[in-house]
């Protein structure tokens, strides 16, 4: 065997061994889709990726081999299609290896689509990418690679994609992007209904079912992309480890980055931000891992998994349904991975012949090129394929699952959520579910019988309370309301409440439960007041017939559920003729009976209060104590009948002499009090003047019809920051001493 042979037959077993690599690769996405979706559409990914892989398989070997690989026409289509017959072994092994590149490309979109798209559907967008996408952006970007066919135009320019970040990558992603755009979101995803239409609520995450298994695909697609980028140099060359350690690295900093990103934005480290990390790393290294050092595939990576990262955000704000992140991980990154090997190439032999600009020109112009390609023919193709085919499932089939709807498979796990969901539309819970034997949900399915045995045992304890409600609310013993609490409406009523509040229960509808408060605010009190779980118990307010006629009640009340919906049960007690003798008891208490002025309690009660209030505003406040000169001698002379005359007299020109906000008060026999805020000692002694003067100019009668005239004498004193009231009195009372004393009907501070 010659050194020539020896060197063909390793290089062939080179590129076989990593062909098996890269078919790891659909191990790896079947894995990572159908644990990222619910358990219910699982079987369905999981058979997507196996047929994705058989048409692409089938269609490469048809014409797709020769559309890539075949003389260029022009250098956008490979022209000239040639029989296997004269294969040689480099051929078989170089065409197999292709072929699970193409494979891997198509396998990209049944992620992205899945939960919604049909089976029928998905058949034919596979067939799109890998018979008319796939090999032709391949041309363009590798045609010339095998048998000394004539090259691509973006190759005849130099455009370096290494290993596929563009062709295999970006082209599965644009696919993605085009397919979710025209079958739309699943339905919740971002709070649509049916047909896409709000549904109200807000939209919501929707977690795959098996996290661990999605972990386990991403191992798996790791250790395919060693064969992924060390096969692209199609031999056993000197490069083969620098290009193996740059994959190594561009997996786990971009998980890293990916890491770091989603801990900082979510506040923990979220799984499936991780994984698509990881593949994002990958991605961004593939296009450039023959060019770059391992420093420039740590930092192609590290963006990468960033970038990646704040996608799937974008996404999400968009409305745009990824079910496993695959535009951001493919997309996204096979852009970014494409400039990378323009960036950061400085290493290998086409760093070396082109300058930066150059390269970044050159990068630019293939990410355009096959992103309009591969975006606009996958776009066009589906709107049409769309006029006869349905590539949604109905909202129906998606409720579901698409195990059962597009295969008529089904997991124990789907039967027992199948059976539950029948409960729950149909509101009935009194048969239990079927209890598979000897499955891994059978524990949980005969937990959940013992839980509606339990759920049926308080419902008929529920019924049973119910009825004796009916019959306590229709008694007569006390009114009774029941109520929409934001809008009043009345939902039962019985005669006695009708009657309290002034109408029969055949007019009943006529009337809402807030036509019975005087005052709305009062209602809004009380409502806050009570729960579910904490009744209220004698609020007291007042409230009104529908007459107009306001009586005082006690109220008692509890929010709860009146034909499933949220209410108020209220009972009244009428305590109107408490109340009204309640405030003349007040009245008596606080009241002088004979001139209805405050008596001497209430005055001191009410001016503590006042003062200290006048003192927090800073405002002077003056007191006064009036003595109607002479008094005794009016009693003796003319009895007592007379001299309560005079002090009724002077009460009512001390009703009328002072302020609403004054303080008056008869805190003696024939003593009165003041207490004026707002007045220093000068303002209070002209008011005292005033009433002093109005009581000399007053006239009363004696009983034999004899005009008497009457004075009184008054001092007064302005309460000081640092006095009491008590020491203000005083003060005052002192005044009142030196005016008697100085001839009386005077006034002295």
């Amino acid at each position: 065997m010659t050194t020539t042979t020896l060197s063909i037959d390793l290089d062939t077993l080179w590129i076989l061994f990593c062909a098996i690599l890269v078919t790891t690769m659909q191990a790896g996405f079947c894995c990572l889709e159908s644990g990222l979706v619910r358990a219910k559409n699982s079987i369905n990914v999981a058979i997507k990726n196996l047929v994705d892989f058989c048409i692409s398989s089938a269609i490469f070997w048809a014409i797709g081999f020769q559309l890539m690989f075949g003389d260029s026409w022009g250098g956008w289509i490979g022209w000239q299609l040639w029989l296997p017959d004269g294969w040689t072994t480099q051929t078989y092994a170089f065409f197999l290896f292709q072929l699970v590149f193409c494979g891997t490309s198509t396998t990209i979109v049944s992620g992205a689509v899945a939960e919604r798209m049909t089976f029928g559907g998905y058949f034919w967008v596979a067939m799109i990418l890998s018979g008319l996408v796939y090999p032709i952006t391949g041309h363009w970007v590798w045609g010339g690679y095998f048998a000394e066919t004539t090259s691509g135009w973006l190759a005849n320019l130099d455009f370096h994609d290494f290993a596929g970040a563009t062709v295999v990558h970006s082209v599965g992603g644009w696919v993605s992007l085009a397919s979710i755009i025209t079958i739309g979101p699943r339905i919740g995803r971002f709070g649509q209904g049916e047909g896409g239409h709000s549904s109200g609520l807000a939209g919501k995450a929707i977690e795959g079912h098996n996290l661990p298994i999605s972990v386990l695909g991403v191992f798996l697609l790791w250790f395919g992309w060693f064969g992924f980028n060390g096969g692209s140099t199609l031999g056993m060359t000197e490069t083969v480890p620098q290009i193996l350690v740059n994959t190594a690295l561009g997996g786990a900093v971009g998980g890293l980055t990916a890491l770091v990103a989603t801990w900082m934005s979510d506040k923990q480290p979220r799984v499936q931000i991780i994984m698509n990390g990881v593949i994002g790393g990958l991605v961004s290294v593939t296009a450039g891992c023959d060019q770059m050092t391992s420093m420039g595939a740590v930092i192609a990576a590290g963006i990468g998994g960033i970038l990646c990262t704040y996608a799937d955000w974008w996404l999400s704000q968009a409305k745009i349904d990824d079910a496993i992140g695959a535009v951001p991980a493919h997309l996204v990154c096979g852009i970014w991975g494409t400039f990378a090997a323009a960036l950061l190439s400085t290493s290998g032999p086409w760093a070396a012949q082109h300058s930066l600009l150059y390269r970044l020109g050159v990068q630019s112009l293939g990410i355009l090129a096959v992103g309009l390609y591969a975006f606009g023919i996958s776009m066009l193709m589906l709107l049409a394929l769309k006029q006869v085919l349905p590539l949604r499932v109905t909202a129906e089939e998606e409720r579901i699952g698409l195990n059962i709807s597009e295969h008529g498979a089904s997991t124990s796990t789907q039967d027992l959520l199948t059976s539950m969901n029948a409960h729950s539309m149909a509101g009935d819970f009194s048969q239990p579910v079927f209890v598979e034997p000897e499955t891994e949900v059978s524990p949980i399915a005969a937990h959940y019988n013992r839980v509606l045995q339990k759920v049926n045992e308080v419902t008929k304890e529920l019924v049973e309370s119910r009825e004796r409600l009916l019959t306590i609310l229709n008694s007569q013993a006390f009114p009774v309301v029941i109520s929409d609490p934001a809008t009043g409406k009345l939902k039962y009523i019985n005669q006695r409440a009708a009657q309290l509040f002034g109408f029969t229960l055949p007019e009943a509808g006529r009337y809402t439960e807030m036509d019975f408060w005087e005052q709305l605010s009062t209602r809004e009190t009380f409502l806050k007041s009570i729960t579910f779980e904490h009744p209220k118990f004698d609020f007291e307010a007042r409230l009104r017939k529908v007459s107009g006629q306001y009586f005082w009640s006690l109220i008692s009340g509890i929010k709860l559920l009146y034909d499933g919906e949220l209410s108020v049960l209220y009972s009244f007690n009428d305590i109107s003729n408490r109340k009204t003798m309640e405030i003349q008891l007040k009245h008596l208490a606080e009241r002088d009976p004979l001139t209805g002025c405050l008596n001497r309690r209430s005055f001191f009660e009410r001016a503590l209060q006042l003062v200290e209030q006048v003192r927090l505003d800073e405002k002077p406040i003056s007191v006064f104590i009036l003595d109607i000169d002479r008094f005794k001698l009016v009693n003796d002379t003319y009895g007592h009948p007379v001299g309560d005359e005079v002090i009724r007299a002077v009460a009512e020109i001390d009703m009328n002499a002072f302020r609403d906000q004054d303080i008056w008060a008869r805190i003696g026999g024939e003593e009165f009090a003041g207490c004026l805020p707002g007045l220093t000692a000068l303002g209070a002694q002209g008011v005292a003047e005033r009433l002093r003067h109005q009581v000399e100019m007053m006239e009363t009668l004696t009983q034999a019809g004899i005009p008497l005239q009457v004075t009184v004498s008054i001092g007064l004193a302005e309460v000081n920051p640092n006095q009491t009231l008590a020491q203000a009195m005083s003060q005052a009372d002192q005044g009142l001493y030196r005016a008697k004393q100085g001839g009386r009907n005077q006034v002295m501070c």
